[in-house]
This record gives structure tokens, sequence and C-alpha cells, in this order.
């Protein structure tokens, strides 16, 4: 029997935070993708083709271990068709949609306000109790979340003057959340890839009426260098690639330390917002991502024992 030794330990931790940074850095360059090619790449089509074509590429690998547990897919239908659902076509169809709207900058500081959501998810639909600091946290990172929106001008929030992306960006995000509070009920037996297959499955059945509507009546995905590459990207690497690397340095460090991959992503991804798309990083924006850091470490991490999302 081997015995794991320190220098083997650390090699492995040293894996999963080299892992769990490339999935930051998909999930950022995602956003940013999205937005730098909205005025091609129609938001409806990229969620389409996303998942479907992640779901091809799981295919191999889970196609026989599916229906091994058909039993258990067919028990859990309606359940799997939910999470599928939220974690995907929900998310992915009104971030893309909403990053027609909004800078990069923007949707990036507002996915970072996931581990607040789910906490507030968990609250509301897992039967989890929040004490009334975690209920302070919350409200302080929702007023960050108000500053990013109305760009720093509580006039634009009386007046309804609210740039249209924002609110869809985060309505995403709080879809992802409620699908993180409820995964604990995924059915016992179905391995990982399987489940995201089978989720990828019913998510692009889901997907596919928005998308020939959006196709027919809206706008049409060219067959463009830059639209093949963009819905490549999002398939291989911030869908198949990133949740893979995810789930493997979950294994290897476990679910608290591999969580805290959520809090690089808008770090990455606002970087790249400023250098590669020129956007301006304004005053507003800091104080909205202060507000959301202080509510985060006051919701998860200011008591005596770390809460994790």
């Amino acid at each position: 029997m081997n015995i794991p030794t320190a220098a083997t330990t650390r090699n492995a931790r040293l894996v999963a935070y080299f892992l769990m940074m490339l999935t930051a850095l998909f999930w950022a360059l995602n956003t940013n993708i999205a937005r730098a090619t909205s005025d091609e790449v129609p938001p409806l089509a990229l969620t389409f083709w996303r998942i479907f074509l992640s779901t091809l590429i799981l295919a191999p690998f889970a196609l026989r271990d599916s229906w091994a547990k058909r039993d258990i897919i067919i028990r859990h239908f309606w359940f799997l068709n939910l999470l599928g659902f939220l974690s995907m076509t929900v998310f992915n169809a009104l971030v893309y949609v909403g990053m027609n709207h909004t800078q990069a900058i923007n949707g990036n500081l507002l996915q970072g306000s996931l581990p607040i959501c789910i906490l507030v998810a968990s609250a509301l639909f897992a039967a989890r109790s929040i004490s009334f600091k975690q209920w302070g946290g919350v409200l302080l990172s929702l007023a960050g979340l108000v500053t990013i929106v109305v760009r720093g001008d509580p006039a634009r929030l009386l007046e309804l003057q609210i740039n249209a992306g924002d609110p869809l960006v985060f309505a995403g995000v709080f879809a992802s959340s409620v699908y993180a509070a409820i995964l604990h009920r995924r059915p016992e037996g179905v391995g990982l890839v399987t489940l995201m297959f089978v989720m990828m499955v019913f998510s692009s059945i889901q997907a596919l009426p928005f998308f020939m509507w959006e196709h027919f009546t809206q706008r049409t995905l060219p067959l463009t260098f830059t639209a093949v590459g963009t819905v490549l990207y999002v398939a291989i690497f911030a869908s198949v690639l990133a949740q893979l690397f995810f789930a493997e340095a979950i294994r290897r460090i476990g679910a608290p330390a591999a969580g805290n991959i959520i809090y690089m992503t808008p770090v990455f991804g606002v970087f790249i917002a400023m250098t590669m798309l020129g956007e301006t990083f304004h005053l507003f924006h800091a104080a909205g991502v202060a507000l959301i850091a202080t509510g985060i470490w006051m919701a998860l991490f200011s008591g005596k024992k770390a809460i994790q999302p």
C-alpha cells in the first residue's frame, strides 16, 4: 500500500490550485468573449451551441454509464431537468443576453456576487438558517450590487434609468445559486461526469426552442471565424474543461478550498476587460466591489468557523 508523503500531498495541492486558477481564467474569459463578440454572435445561439457541443464532447465518456443508471435518471427526471434548466439554460441565456447590453466589467463583478446569492438561495430553498450578521452581510453585498447597477448614481434607480443588461446578468447568477443550493439533493449513485452529461442533454432540449426563435425571428449565427471560435471556446474550455478541472480540484483538496475559485473569477475578468477590451474601471466599481467583499466576509467568514458557500 502506498502511503502519501508530505511531498506527494503538497504536489497534489499545487496541482489542484493550478487547476482552480485555470478554471477561474476560463470562466472570466467566457464573460469577456461574450461581450467582445456580442455584435456578431447571437446570445441564444451561443447558449444552445455551448450546451449541445459540450454534450457531444462528454457523450463518449458518459453514455454507457447513463444507460446503466437509466432507472435512477428516469426516477429523478424532473429534478435533473430542473438542475439543467437553472445551471445551464437560464444561467447561460441570461448572462449572454445581458452581456449584449452592459460592460464586461459589470458582468464580471455581478457574477462575483455568487457566494452571497448561494447563501440567500440556501435560506430560501434549502431551509438553511442565516444569522443577523449574515443578513447584514447580504444587505451590504446588495448595496454593492445596486451601486454597480446604477453606476454610482442613486437617481438612476428612482428614474428607472437602469441598464437592462445588469439585472439580466444578476438574474442568471441567482438562478445558478439556486442550482448550487439544491444540488445536495442530486440522486445518489450517479457520478459527476454522468450527472453533467444528463443535465446537458436536458438543457440542450430546453434551449433549442429559444435558439430556433432567435434564429428565425431575430439574428442568425454566422459561419465566421469569430463566431465558430467563440462557440468552440465556450463549449470546450468554459464548459467541459472548467467543470472537470473544478471537480478534480474538489477531489484533491475538498469543496471549501476549491469553492474559493469563485472569488478569483471577477478579478481575472476585470483585468481582462480593462487590458483587452479597453474598458474603464470607475470609482463606483471600486465602491461596489468593497461593499460586496465586505458583505461576503461578514456573511461567510467572520464567525469562529468559516462558512463556505
